[in-house]
């Protein structure tokens, strides 16, 4: 054994670190909601031209029609907005075809808290208004709600 060598015990030498292990896994952000009536699907996914819509509508930010002080928006404005983030996969859908659609999902079992959880609040997550975490903590608690109902 030389204690005068310079040479770095193997153990001891640096290694490289990987690029890929410090890369952590984050999942990808859903690009559009989807809402299930009968068998069809519809995308749903607010962009600013719909949001600058809503707004004008309702003269209030579109963060203000997540929920009223009572939680749950009035039907008529969750079809608002469903509507709004439908147009740009489903351009032809008219108002009444929202409500005939609501109709629809109610009749297969939907009701209007299923609609809230899982279809209005799903539009915010993907549309970014919601951080991951925030929608994550939200998707847990709207599912505890559901459960005690």
């Amino acid at each position: 054994m030389n204690f005068f060598d310079n040479r770095t015990p193997a153990a001891e030498q640096e290694q490289p670190v990987s690029t890929q292990e410090e890369k952590k896994e984050t999942p990808r952000q859903k690009h559009f909601a989807v809402w299930e009536v009968g068998s069809e699907s519809y995308r749903l996914k607010l962009q600013t031209a719909g949001v600058k819509e809503l707004e004008a509508r309702y003269k209030t930010p579109i963060m203000n029609l997540m929920q009223n002080e009572n939680g749950i928006p009035p039907l008529t404005v969750m079809l608002d907005v469903a509507h709004v983030a439908m147009k740009p996969w489903n351009h032809k859908i008219t108002q009444k075809d929202m409500e005939s659609l609501f109709d629809k999902y109610a009749e297969q079992g939907g009701d209007m808290l299923s609609f809230f959880t899982n279809v209005y609040l799903e539009i915010f997550m993907v549309s970014g208004f919601l951080s991951q975490r925030m929608a994550s903590e939200m998707k847990t608690s709207l599912e505890e709600m559901r459960k005690e109902l």
